[in-house]
């Protein structure tokens, strides 16, 4: 009977030992860990046929302090020519909303497909920004284009995208797409879109 005692003690202390721990471990956890955000994401949107079949991208940024909140937009360029100088309309456009939003966005219906990556965080004020200033700073098809524009402001949203995780982009938006993400750090499969 007193080795039962015991044991019932022992079991009651250990039960009450788990119930303490589990009820305190969010307390004993790193601050940064108790605290973390959401991660952050951002999207490249790919339109094989755009600009005579070089191709075209559009890009699209998770607000890493609410996942459920979502920008996006693109750089159209001009509609007869290869260039628009600075503070003539380059055809850019930002729209915000939730992720089932965008699909039903009639900018973005011509894409064909997409891929993303995380990111630890982000500013989505300083990618806003960005998107200030690449909206007024002209077009010019080989150096100031979509994807240059996209790649800014994704660099602007989580400067860590850099060098491996997001290459330069001097290439096609279709070759940058489907090749050179391929080799990126990070991103992942294409999608349909």
């Amino acid at each position: 009977m007193i080795g039962s005692s015991i044991h019932d003690r022992r079991t009651c202390s250990a039960f009450l030992a788990a119930a303490l721990l589990g009820a305190l471990t969010p307390a004993l956890l790193p601050a940064t860990q108790a605290e973390a955000a959401p991660p952050g994401r951002v999207c490249l949107f790919q339109d094989r046929e755009g600009a005579g079949g070089a191709g075209h991208v559009a890009w699209a940024i998770r607000d890493p302090k609410d996942s459920g909140h979502w920008i996006w937009g693109a750089t159209e360029g001009p509609a007869n020519g290869t260039y628009v100088p600075a503070g003539s309309s380059n055809g850019s456009w930002i729209k915000g909303g939730t992720w089932k939003q965008l699909p039903a966005s009639i900018s973005l219906a011509r894409y064909d497909n997409y891929r993303c990556t995380n990111t630890a965080g982000g500013n989505l004020k300083a990618a806003q920004q960005t998107y200030g200033r690449m909206k007024a700073n002209g077009y010019a098809v080989l150096t100031n284009n979509c994807l240059t524009k996209s790649l800014e402001i994704f660099r602007s949203f989580a400067p860590a995208l850099t060098g491996s995780s997001l290459p330069e982009g001097r290439t096609t938006p279709n070759d940058y797409f489907e090749n050179s993400l391929d080799g990126a750090r990070g991103w992942e499969a294409v999608r349909s879109y």
